[in-house]
């Protein structure tokens, strides 16, 4: 995507990244924008009508504050230079706890406006977990500003994305692969949405069904779908159930292995004794050749990476760990020749438990002086790490260059991770170039990790901040878990019949591939069909697909008809740690059951996911309350009282409910669920004229009657709109 207009530009990253959600591997969308402006920096360089802003920047854990949260990195007015766009692109990561882009969008349309009008041009993947709605700010906007969205993620999952594009009149964009993206700013696909009367008097256009694929066409995306030939021979009273373990005797219950594993990987002590293991054991191997000396921001990449370092490894202390410290190039007393300086590498803090303030303290003596023997020093910690009495080993080598001393580091990883006693060795590389990050790169991925990118000091601090939290997580207990694998069949058409139960897919799907089982239900029954994610991501090694030991795995449960088309619901899907549940449900309105799939299109499903399939009456299949048509024949009121009665459930996602008060006067309209509080928008229409007189997300809307009016609720919950969701809809001059 380039950037070819001459009108002013505001360009606008969404920064959300809850905590968890991205782990140690960037977020993508950091990779695309990071790419859009590789690619356009010529075209930025030298303009003044382009700013550069962050959204949901806020990380103080007050709602409030971080929904309010933005911050303009390159103001309107400024020129752009190759130092402040790359200043911009640095800043670029998921770390902001609440979607929250209403502020920023609302002070950037105002910031055009005041220029006569122009565009913004926003990157994110999900719209908002704030109250402040950024769809209205996108309908309230001037007619000279427009709002572009460049959305990453599944398109049935980006509706709400497509909105905000469609409200202000700009265009649409979505990334193709979202978790997969090799290069960043890789291939995006351009389409721009249609623009036309909705005919419901709000005039912001048409929109894709819910549930229903974006206008985006993908090539060998639309697979057309025989009913027929999907019709399974056993299906309906015919059906044969499949003997299988249900899992229920065996495996602990659902919530409780959830809770269980997310309390061990979140490093959780448990009420009870808990016998220790072995101890972790972590070397750190730090860098302190010649390079360290140069200079970042005024201060010596040295002094950065020491601080960094001091100050991640407190974490360590008081958890059931040991650690030690390797160092090399740091004896200024010999000559500076390769011949000796490369033997000099050396452990220079032995391990031992709560090692923080040795750790910190020894490293503030080194000074960077001599050459880079990456080999010869993983080879070394490596040694002392197999001399140690651990659990679990891990060496963490922290540099900012590739081997200057003839080893091979690549090689010394490899056979650290294939020596059979458990070593990972983690790489963080500091401010390299391409050719060092590639070398770097691969000695992680001999060891059986990732590589940790680290540009500046705040982000080497994270980096080692992360990496060390996750090792301290690591030194209590056995994970808990459950197996009970049950195959399913690799199609719709082939899908294996199973009872209400706990079951394991039991194989590791490539990306793209699902399983699919069947459960037989009753009219009116509703189907719950819970997953679980129990291990890390499966990622490649020298023998082939291995559990990584940081990485998120991903799940994805679809939901379909029993003749095998998929369901208007979106896909359920999530990316985390062990113990993240993903939900999905489906209510049988004809008594022929329903089939689900398991797996993941941008990530491999890990053998051990799993699922529960339970199977629970439901009271209302259907709209039965309150039409969606506003005009429709069977009108739904709120009545004399000001108050009503009424349901969202399977497809029914709108009600549509007419009050006449008595008199003119300023009213408040609210909602309140029976159970829970999923996300709801209540908007209010003048009936004789169809103007809009209120709206609101999530609360009460008040608003000033003169006549009859028109409520629109409608269910702002997309992973919620399959269950089923009794609501009052209140009416008064309170």
């Amino acid at each position: 995507m380039e950037i070819t207009t001459d009108e002013p530009v505001v360009i606008l990253y969404d920064q959300e990244g809850r905590p968890g959600k991205w782990a140690f591997s960037e977020a993508p969308k950091a990779g695309l924008v990071s790419g859009f402006l590789s690619a356009n920096t010529f075209a930025l360089e030298g303009r003044t009508d382009v700013s550069l802003r962050l959204a949901s920047t806020g990380v103080s854990g007050d709602v409030g504050t971080d929904c309010a949260a933005h911050e303009t990195v390159v103001s309107l007015g400024r020129e752009l230079t190759p130092d402040a766009i790359g200043r911009y692109a640095a800043r670029l990561s998921a770390d902001g706890h609440q979607t929250a882009p209403a502020a920023a969008l609302r002070q950037a349309v105002a910031d055009l406006t005041a220029l006569g009008g122009g565009r913004v041009i926003y990157f994110a993947d999900t719209l908002s977990s704030c109250e402040d709605d950024p769809l209205w700010v996108a309908e309230t906007a001037p007619d000279t500003v427009r709002i572009d969205v460049v959305a990453m993620g599944a398109a049935e999952d980006l509706h709400e994305l497509s909105e905000l594009a469609l409200a202000s009149g700009g265009v649409f964009r979505l990334w193709s692969e979202p978790d997969g993206a090799a290069e960043p700013g890789g291939p995006m696909i351009d389409e721009a949405l249609p623009v036309a009367e909705s005919g419901d008097g709000d005039g912001l256009g048409a929109q894709p069904p819910r549930g229903q694929p974006l206008p985006v066409a993908k090539e060998g995306a639309d697979v057309s779908i025989d009913a027929a030939a999907l019709r399974p021979r056993n299906s309906g009273s015919d059906a044969v159930l499949a003997h299988v373990n249900t899992g229920i005797d065996q495996c602990p219950a659902f919530d409780a292995l959830s809770r269980k594993l997310l309390d061990y990987t979140n490093g959780i002590v448990s009420d009870g004794p808990v016998i220790p293991d072995d101890p972790v054991a972590i070397a750190f191997v730090l860098d302190a050749s010649g390079s360290m000396a140069g200079h970042q921001d005024g201060r010596s990449k040295m002094e950065i990476a020491k601080e960094a370092l001091g100050e991640a490894v407190q974490a360590l202390d008081g958890v059931n760990a040991v650690s030690s410290l390797h160092a090399y190039g740091f004896d200024g007393s010999l000559p500076k020749t390769q011949e000796a300086s490369c033997p000099n590498t050396a452990e220079v803090v032995p391990f031992g438990p709560n090692n923080g303030w040795r750790i910190a303290r020894v490293a503030e003596g080194l000074r960077p002086y001599g050459y880079t023997p990456l080999g010869a020093s993983l080879r070394a910690a490596g040694e002392r790490l197999q001399a140690a009495e651990a659990s679990r080993r891990v060496a963490v080598l922290i540099s900012d260059g590739e081997e200057t001393c003839g080893g091979d580091p690549v090689a010394e990883a490899a056979a650290l991770a294939e020596a059979g006693i458990g070593v990972n060795t983690y790489v963080v590389g500091y401010d390299l170039d391409l050719s060092q990050r590639r070398e770097l790169e691969a000695v992680a991925v001999a060891g059986g990790t990732g590589y940790l990118d680290a540009e500046d000091g705040p982000g080497l601090k994270r980096v080692l901040k992360e990496l060390v939290s996750v090792v301290a997580e690591k030194t209590e207990r056995i994970a808990p878990s459950c197996s009970n694998p049950v195959r399913g069949g690799p199609t719709p058409e082939t899908a294996t019949l199973i009872s209400p139960g706990i079951y394991t897919v039991g194989e590791l799907l490539e990306p793209g591939e699902f399983r699919y089982y069947r459960v037989a239900m009753q009219e009116g029954h509703r189907a719950v069909i819970r997953g679980l994610i129990q291990s890390w991501q499966y990622v490649d090694t020298a023998e082939g697909p291995r559990e990584s030991s940081a990485a998120p795995a991903a799940l994805t449960i679809e939901t379909r008809y029993p003749d095998g088309r998929p369901t208007a619901a979106q896909s359920a899907r999530e990316v985390g740690i062990p113990g993240t549940p993903v939900e999905a449900t489906f209510v049988d309105t004809t008594g022929g059951g329903m089939i689900f799939g398991l797996g993941d299109a941008y990530r491999r499903l890990p053998p051990e996911s799993l699922l529960e399939v339970t199977i629970v009456p439901f009271g209302d299949g259907g709209n039965g309350d309150a039409g969606a048509v506003p005009d429709g024949e069977d009108v739904a009121r709120v009545g004399s009282g000001g108050t009503a009665e009424g349901n969202f459930g399977y497809e029914d996602v709108k009600d549509v409910w007419h009050h006449e008060p008595e008199a003119p006067a300023r009213l408040t309209a609210s909602l309140a669920y029976r159970e829970g509080a999923p996300k709801f928008r209540l908007t209010v229409y003048d009936a004789a004229s169809g103007k809009r007189i209120g709206r609101g997300n999530n609360g009460p809307v008040q608003f000033d009657a003169t006549g009859p009016v028109r409520i629109e609720v409608e269910n702002r919950s997309p992973k919620l709109r399959p269950e089923l969701g009794a609501y009052t809809i209140v009416v008064s001059d309170e």
